[in-house]
């Protein structure tokens, strides 16, 4: 893929990201509008981007259903973390506010394990180029979900 065609692959995918979502903010999270962003977003970039045959598509989606499911346990972890957050940022002791610094990296790094296990899940059932594409994708999209809600949650209050 020449560099003109993977740059705008990448606007592509970053355009349809926005197209349907909506930017939350702390103020305006819930859990039903956190699923949808997650979920129902992820999906349809998924579907706009992987060039897939009929065969190839069947087996993509049942394999990528057994990962939207395991996906549910960190996105749900995601938002009670970020409900925590926005209840207690302005207050927080040095050590909670480690304790949430700590629990944001551990929710990426699980992010990306899976990714990876579900890239080599791909390698093994399809190909190495949809697994390459299907790692790149969801990275590009777990970024833009990810940007767009820290946009909208305030740091750390500073120390008095």
């Amino acid at each position: 893929m020449s560099r003109r065609t993977w740059l705008a692959a990448l606007v592509a995918v970053l355009a349809a990201g926005r197209l349907g979502a909506q930017t939350v903010t702390v103020s305006q999270l819930d859990e039903a509008t956190y699923r949808i962003a997650v979920t129902e977003e992820r999906r349809r970039i998924f579907a706009a981007n992987l060039a897939l045959g009929p065969e190839e598509s069947l087996r993509f989606w049942r394999i990528y259903d057994e990962y939207a499911k395991e996906r549910e346990g960190l996105d749900k972890d995601r938002f009670a973390f970020l409900q925590r957050y926005a209840q207690s940022y302005a207050g927080m002791s040095d050590e909670q506010a480690m304790a949430i610094a700590l629990a944001s990296g551990r929710l990426q790094i699980a992010d990306v394990q899976l990714r990876l296990k579900y890239a080599e899940t791909l390698r093994k059932r399809m190909s190495g180029r949809v697994a390459a594409r299907f790692f790149q994708v969801d990275d590009y999209v777990t970024t833009h979900l990810r940007m767009n809600m820290l946009s909208g949650i305030p740091l750390v209050a500073p120390s008095q």
